[in-house]
C-alpha cells in the first residue's frame, strides 16, 4: 500500500528484489502448467494464471523495486544498499 507517497515499507533493493522473485513462481508454475498439460489446477488452469499476475502486479506495485532505486544502484557501480 501506499501511504501519504511512499511504498508499503522500507525495503532495501535486494529485499524487493526477492519479493519480486517469489511472485515470479506462481506465474511460472500456472504458464507451465498451461503449456505443459500438467493438469494441476484442472479446469481452473487461466483462473489460476490470471491470479498470479494480478498477485505478481500488486507484488510490483507495493512491494517492487522503485526506479530511484535501481538508478542509485547502477550508479554505485553494483553495491547494493538501503
Amino acid at each position: 500500500m501506499e501511504l501519504a507517497g511512499r511504498r508499503l515499507g522500507s525495503f532495501s533493493l535486494l529485499v524487493r528484489r526477492v519479493f519480486v522473485g517469489l511472485a515470479l513462481v506462481p506465474c511460472l508454475v500456472a504458464v507451465a502448467n498451461s503449456y505443459l498439460g500438467w493438469g494441476l489446477f484442472s479446469k481452473f488452469g487461466k483462473w489460476a494464471i490470471v491470479i498470479s499476475f494480478v498477485v505478481l502486479f500488486l507484488v510490483m506495485r507495493y512491494l517492487g523495486p522503485t526506479v530511484q532505486q535501481l538508478r542509485e544502484y547502477r550508479a554505485s557501480g553494483g553495491q547494493a544498499g538501503r
